[in-house]
């Protein structure tokens, strides 16, 4: 995988004020927090500086609590222990949600990674009925206003 980093799971942030920001796993566990010595950076209040660790392993992607004081809480589950992550699992902590995205298991989509080639789709143009109105020279009709 080394070799095809885009092949890494991803941690994507969904909300807060990094909404949009990707980080890549690495196969060194990575810590998340809002001290700028972690791994992952989360400008976010109301994470610990040290909140939680993530680790890509042969069997997958787990990520861990380290004692934070609002919690780490994935698929709105409150985690006490070793959690193992799923292709879509929604992450939150503080007031941030990152999402999860494995492409090796992908049932979703993240929005601008791209695998391979795009493909080729030809849609079929449906042609959509047309109101019949008045022809040219006819006068159209109006309803008649009871007095």
């Amino acid at each position: 995988m080394e070799e095809h980093p885009q092949l890494l799971p991803l941690l994507t942030v969904a909300t807060g004020p990094m909404r949009g920001v990707g980080f890549r796993l690495r196969h060194e566990p990575l810590v998340i927090g809002r001290d700028p010595a972690v791994d992952i950076v989360v400008h976010d209040p109301h994470l610990s500086r040290r909140h939680a660790e993530v680790r890509l392993t042969g069997d997958g992607v787990s990520l861990v609590d380290l004692g934070s004081t609002n919690g780490t809480w994935v698929n709105e589950l409150r985690t006490t222990a070793v959690v193992r992550l799923a292709d879509g699992d929604v992450i939150r902590i503080g007031r941030t949600e990152l999402r999860f995205f494995d492409p090796g298991l992908a049932r979703t989509d993240p929005v601008g990674l791209s695998l391979g080639l795009p493909r080729q789709e030809r849609r079929t143009t449906l042609v959509l009925p047309v109101p019949a109105g008045p022809t040219p020279g006819q006068v159209a009709s109006t309803p008649a206003v009871a007095p």
